[in-house]
């Protein structure tokens, strides 16, 4: 099971000094975990985030301080040397095909070949206009991105017919590092999404709220991945392991140990913790990370 680090808030161990995100990235590295990861939103528009938190109980502030993903993960892979790199997720759809295509490949250069990219398509109409793309078929729209993506990491030349965009005999360099950059898409569990993973990605972020069917989910995934002539067993499942909280008040770290290997049992490949989500505090980091690299169960 590969054990990951979501490093999304963790300024708040450091006295809201970003750079101390990368000093976690760092250690996390060093002690074993597997994958780090971050979020991502361009931004908000005040009643859009105000309905999210009132409907969906949305944990961040309007004034929560979203550094940009790309950025933060090539500081990361500066300071790291094995440890994977991705996003929980991006919202792919924001970024024009060629940009991300781009961005994503330079990381994969500069990482030695680490990029494990989770990607979605958000659920903000205003941040969708505020950068100019439309809302409806985002999902289309998504699919679409990556396999023109796929396109350009290939040998060139590259030629792609998209919506709102194409090219052809195009040369895009660098290339990335990796044969096949892995992509995990985060979105509901549904034979149609299920059906596009299998297209163009490589496995499934799980929302908190589509835990309960996950072992359904799972094996709905791997029968889309069998449909399309790919191996079942290669669909990576990506969860953010649920905080539990103890009587008192704080983690029940042996409650979310079994919580992980339960997952693990289900067909669970990563487990994704964000400690900015724990009540703990900055003294309370090291034990953390312990525990952290102590849930790779085999």
């Amino acid at each position: 099971m590969r054990i990951g680090l979501d490093v999304f808030g963790a300024e708040r161990f450091y006295a809201g000094d970003h750079r101390g995100v990368l000093d976690l990235a760092a250690e996390a590295d060093r002690r074993g975990v597997d994958l780090i990861t971050t979020s991502d939103h361009l931004g908000f528009s005040r009643e859009a985030h105000e309905t999210r938190v009132r409907e969906n109980g949305f944990p961040f502030g309007l004034e929560h301080p979203w550094l940009e993903p790309m950025s933060l993960l090539s500081a990361a892979a500066a300071v790291t040397e094995r440890v994977e790199l991705g996003v929980y997720v991006l919202v792919a759809p924001l970024r024009p095909a060629l940009l991300l295509a781009k961005q994503i490949a330079t990381l994969d250069v500069l990482s030695r070949g680490r990029v494990r990219m989770g990607m979605g398509v958000g659920w903000q109409q205003a941040e969708y206009r505020a950068a100019g793309v439309p809302f409806e078929r985002r999902f289309g729209r998504l699919e679409e991105t990556v396999a023109a993506c796929r396109e350009l990491w290939g040998a060139p030349p590259a030629s792609f017919t998209g919506t709102g965009f194409e090219f052809s005999d195009f040369h895009s360099l660098p290339r990335p590092v990796q044969p096949r950059v892995p992509v995990i898409f985060g979105m509901a569990p549904s034979k149609s999404n299920f059906d596009r993973i299998a297209r163009v990605g490589d496995g499934w972020t799980v929302a908190p709220a589509d835990l309960p069917r996950l072992d359904e989910s799972i094996a709905l995934l791997r029968n889309c991945f069998d449909e399309h002539d790919r191996d079942p067993d290669s669909a990576e499942v990506q969860i953010m392991l649920p905080t539990i909280d103890n009587p008192s008040g704080g983690v029940d770290f042996d409650a979310m140990t079994a919580s992980a290997k339960a997952a693990q049992e289900s067909g669970v490949d990563t487990v994704l913790v964000r400690p900015s989500a724990l009540p703990i505090g900055a003294d309370d980091v090291d034990a953390f990370l312990t525990w952290l690299t102590g849930l790779n169960v085999g």
